[in-house]
């Protein structure tokens, strides 16, 4: 295999002028997003989860863009683009996701602009519910356009969908923001949601998707199980990928309230997995009790030295090489943290013949310590970086790891 810079500038060559812009200002557009973050106090009687909404200011009109879930304690965290922004909230009384007269709600002011700068975090003074929604003091838009990886939260594809291809999987890296307009991303289902099943979650790595899971998918008991397939551009900042899952898991639970599910992740989606993980089980009290089972395949979990070779000498940084350096403040915060006793946790490790890596991950980056004392089970096979996911030995094991959880 090239080595990294030498990789990284043969991709860079190939591409036009115009393309390494593009790339140029998606990556920098990442770099500079910022966080709005606050708390909801509710003191109405009604019942519900609380919905947080954030608006974009179009000349001085609130555009609503997006919402999630506020936390057990009322806590709520947006990744925002520099600029003008809302925020109101709501109690979603009929779990329908969408504001109805006479849910209780408010703005954060009548609503007030919240002004972000790049990288900034703005904190907000908490915003009480109380009753209903005063007037707001200006128009509020309909949503103009909303991403399609909001609306495929749950939709269901087949395996052969052309968004799942090569090409986007490469896209989803350079481009992040290309990605999200043209192969969209999401959490889909591979068949309609039937209760009874337990949903078994598959996280792809970096420059990967959907279809490295084919074999193990096809493998799962149907009977017994429903798979979905997490699909994000690699390219962002890991904390808004998992920002994004707990949202998208929280918002399946509330909709379809499954008592427990498994996750499956692969290489860098194992270091996506743990800092989901992390904040799912802060989100909510009972959390952890719903996640019967996690497994990690050659996961970087301490880090790749080739990230910190890209984030110091190549001429385009990707965002997520940043998070994926050896001993970034991303490493350090999801493993200061303690992996909860009473979830399962599997760690897969691989390596080639002759080599202390599975062609890509180093086996020291692989089984830190403290990994492996946090997990349940560690297995070892004699296979290469993605080959493992067909290996037929580590099918029927990840078959039969699941039959037993099952059948606990």
């Amino acid at each position: 295999m090239l080595p990294f810079l030498m990789t990284v500038c043969v991709i860079l060559l190939s591409v036009s002028g115009c393309s390494l812009k593009e790339i140029h200002e998606q990556t920098q557009f990442v770099d500079n997003v910022g966080f709005i973050k606050g708390n909801i106090n509710v003191t109405s009687n009604q019942k519900g989860v609380v919905i947080v909404l954030r608006f974009r200011d179009e000349s001085g009109i609130p555009v609503r863009e997006t919402q999630l879930i506020a936390s057990e304690n009322g806590d709520f965290l947006f990744s925002v683009l520099p600029g003008k922004h809302y925020i109101a909230a709501y109690i979603d009384v009929n779990k329908d996701s969408k504001y109805q007269p006479g849910e209780h709600g408010n703005y954060y002011g009548l609503p007030s602009i919240i002004d972000v700068a790049p990288k900034q975090t703005v904190s907000l003074e908490p915003i009480t519910i109380a009753g209903q929604a005063p007037e707001p003091a200006a128009e509020i838009k309909p949503i103009a356009k909303v991403r399609a990886v909001w609306e495929n939260i749950g939709k269901v594809v087949s395996m052969d969908d052309p968004r799942f291809t090569q090409d986007n999987y490469n896209m989803g890296l350079w481009k992040p923001f290309d990605f999200l307009d043209f192969a969209e991303g999401g959490v889909f289902f591979l068949q309609e949601y039937q209760r009874g099943k337990v949903p078994v979650l598959f996280v792809h790595g970096v420059m990967g998707g959907p279809t490295n899971f084919e074999k193990m998918i096809e493998s799962l008991d149907k009977q017994s199980f429903q798979p979905w397939v997490f699909y994000y551009p690699s390219g962002l900042r890991l904390d808004m990928i998992s920002d994004f899952l707990v949202e998208a898991i929280s918002r399946l639970q509330s909709k379809h309230g499954f008592p427990e599910f498994y996750v499956i992740a692969h290489s860098m989606g194992g270091l996506v997995t743990r800092s989901f993980v992390k904040k799912y089980v802060q989100h909510a009290s009972g959390n952890s009790e719903r996640l019967g089972l996690v497994m990690t395949i050659n996961s970087p979990m301490d880090g790749m030295p080739s990230a910190s070779a890209g984030v110091k000498h190549s001429p385009i940084v990707v965002p997520s090489w940043r998070d994926v350096e050896p001993e970034s403040s991303f490493l350090c915060d999801i493993h200061t943290w303690n992996w909860p006793q009473d979830i399962p946790y599997h760690l897969v490790i691989s390596y080639t013949t002759g080599e202390s890596s599975d062609g890509v991950v180093p086996l020291q980056s692989q089984v830190p310590l403290k990994v492996q004392s946090e997990s349940t089970g560690m297995y070892v096979f004699n296979n290469d970086h993605v080959g493992t996911l067909s290996d037929r030995d580590f099918l029927a094991l990840f078959n039969r790891i699941l039959a037993d959880r099952l059948g606990e």
